[in-house]
């Protein structure tokens, strides 16, 4: 594989992640300046990697951070995502992977405080998804969250996205574009999951009181 890719190459992975950088923001998967994603550059060993600080809807292609595999920033103004090393875990033990996406949405948060998985209550999330495992890290240095991640993927070989406990999903696929779609269905997923409990725990109350 060559180190620095094709300008063309660069731009159609820039293109790809502004599409669904601006379109997570639109229907609110991540608000703020929060969350990141990410794509890999075909035939190369770079990824493209939304700048530190900056919003989904603020995104340009000159604040997105070309990187090596090992983290060296090439390109790009600003500084890459603090979840770069997440990023680079999953690019490496994952060579089908071309895009990731890592955003803080609440009905996933929640439903991970309760559970080791999101339910995936739907036949729908159980094709497309498969199981949602729960990241719990109890050192929260870098390193600690990295090798928590590599072992998380060496046991689920398939695994499409996974929730860490507190903090959002991370979502992967060999498309930017496919790893919105999966985490657009988590976040679903987790929002029927909730509602279906809460109507259990109501419909438990009313029994009791009668």
């Amino acid at each position: 594989m060559s180190g620095l890719p094709a300008s063309d190459a660069i731009m159609r992975v820039k293109r790809s992640l502004l599409t669904n950088a601006k379109r997570a923001y639109e229907i609110r998967l991540q608000t703020g300046n929060g969350g990141n994603l990410s794509g890999r550059i075909p035939g190369t060993d770079c990824i493209i990697i939304k700048a530190r600080g900056c919003s989904f809807d603020q995104c340009q292609a000159e604040n997105l951070i070309t990187v090596t595999r090992d983290g060296e920033q090439v390109a790009g103004d600003g500084t890459p995502s603090q979840e770069l090393a997440a990023h680079l875990a999953i690019y490496q033990r994952r060579p089908d992977v071309h895009g990731i996406l890592h955003c803080h949405s609440p009905w996933a948060i929640a439903c991970a405080n309760m559970n080791d998985s999101i339910p995936t209550v739907t036949h729908h999330a159980k094709s497309k998804l498969g199981r949602i495992p729960v990241l719990r890290l109890s050192d929260e240095t870098t390193q600690a969250k990295v090798a928590a991640i590599e072992a998380m993927l060496s046991a689920n070989r398939d695994l499409r996205a996974f929730v860490e406990d507190r903090h959002g999903i991370f979502s992967f696929a060999s498309t930017i574009e496919l790893a919105r779609y999966n985490a657009e269905l988590v976040e679903e997923t987790a929002q029927i999951a909730w509602s279906m409990a809460l109507n259990g725990q109501l419909a438990s109350n009313r029994v009791s009181e009668a």
